[in-house]
């Protein structure tokens, strides 16, 4: 009875850490997935409305500010769209048309490097314009952020480029 209880002992203790592991294990890739999500689906909206903005310096331009922490533009709807990265709060926000209502897009973002630009511009002859492009035509916008939760980062990037430079 007890070599049996010994062996009972063991089997359950084998099996409760492996049960540990595996719930550990879905903890990790749970929140790997909520970070990756968030930072992609933020970045998915960024890339579609700069790809559907007009790009013309005589009607509507995309503007990215001298520090590249933000991106405004007129969207297909003729909405005054505007990204922004707010270092205090590590937050991305999005305003549209103009008004006071700030909507964060997604948390705990981060520059990839220290002192690196959320937004990066190209214009038209492929080089990348260190500071503020009001008023020039771009050929592409590039984001590039990370997002970290509970010790887990990601990094996303990508680049839009707007229609008009495409339909030209």
């Amino acid at each position: 009875v007890l070599l049996s209880i010994t062996i009972m002992a063991l089997l359950l203790t084998a099996t409760a850490v492996a049960f540990d592991a595996a719930f550990k294990s879905y903890k990790v890739n749970h929140d790997l997935a909520t970070v990756s999500v968030s930072a992609r689906n933020a970045l998915y909206q960024m890339s579609a409305t700069i790809r559907s903005a007009w790009n013309d310096p005589d009607v509507d331009t995309i503007d990215i500010s001298a520090d590249g922490t933000e991106c405004s533009l007129v969207d297909a709807a003729g909405r005054a769209v505007i990204y922004r990265y707010v270092e205090a709060d590590k937050q991305l926000k999005i305003n549209l048309d103009g008004n006071t209502n700030w909507f964060v897009l997604v948390d705990n973002v981060y520059p990839v490097t220290v002192g690196d630009r959320i937004f990066t511009a190209t214009d038209e002859d492929g080089y990348i314009i260190n500071g503020s492009v009001t008023g020039q035509k771009l050929s592409q916008v590039e984001m590039r952020f990370m997002v970290t939760q509970e010790g887990l980062s990601r990094t996303i990037s990508a680049a839009a480029v707007p229609r008009n430079m495409i339909y030209q």
